[in-house]
């Protein structure tokens, strides 16, 4: 089951190193695991990022696609406040240069502000 779901990821842009995962990794993604995930889990995450268009070819926060998502599945946050968290998101996603590692910082980072603004419901 995992090894469908990652079929052509790989962790760098030259398309080099192949994500690999066990099917232990992949139920982490799948119970919702937001904390402790294995390099692997996190390389799952960047490349279902990837493929979704959260991030861009430059693995950086796609923020009009995320814009795009959240006005269908939470209308109830205002753009504006997205927008601020997309920002500050970045600015911590920036800081790592491995690209699992952004993706992880950049989801936990913007579940974390959704959540001290009072959404709960993510």
């Amino acid at each position: 089951m995992a090894e469908a779901a990652i079929e052509d990821c790989y962790e760098d842009s030259a398309q080099s190193v192949k994500v690999q995962i066990t099917d232990e990794s992949f139920d982490e993604i799948l119970k919702g695991s937001r904390t402790n995930l294995s390099h692997n889990a996190k390389c799952l995450r960047y490349c279902i990022m990837r493929k979704n268009g959260l991030l861009s070819v430059d693995n950086s926060i796609d923020e009009e696609n995320i814009l795009q998502i959240f006005e269908i599945i939470h209308p109830q946050i205002k753009k504006d406040s997205l927008l601020d968290v997309l920002h500050k998101c970045s600015r911590e996603m920036n800081k790592q240069t491995d690209n699992c590692e952004r993706a992880f910082v950049a989801t936990s980072c913007i579940l974390r502000e959704l959540q001290a603004d009072g959404v709960t419901d993510i």
